[in-house]
């Protein structure tokens, strides 16, 4: 549920507010390499950049509820991305990313066993 949200808040806001977006993520990451690549890489192509998040969101949040064999893949996938999310976040967002992840991972390999 999380990625659908963020699939549509991705869609609704960031694509007509990317600047502002991702410009908060710049001078906020605890993570000095993140802050450079949100300002060097994510800024400048900010419209394609959230295209591709959106598409990457939507599709973990489609094979997640479909609880098919692809779920458990997604949900890795899902883990990846919150765990570099956390590196572009504050400490805040660190913290819920990597919460996150961790959930993400307990119930990817909880579907391999």
């Amino acid at each position: 549920m999380v990625f659908l949200i963020g699939a549509v808040f991705n869609t609704v806001y960031t694509l007509s507010h990317t600047d502002e977006f991702y410009g908060s993520f710049a001078e906020s990451a605890w993570f000095g390499p993140a802050r450079w690549f949100v300002n060097h890489v994510v800024l400048p192509n900010g419209t394609a950049f959230t295209i591709f998040v959106i598409l990457f969101q939507a599709t973990v949040a489609i094979l997640i509820f479909t609880r098919g064999d692809l779920a458990t893949v997604a949900l890795f996938a899902g883990a990846g991305f919150a765990l570099l999310a956390a590196f572009a976040s504050n400490i805040g967002g660190t913290i819920g990313n990597l919460s996150l992840a961790a959930i993400q991972f307990f119930l990817a390999f909880a579907r391999i066993r």
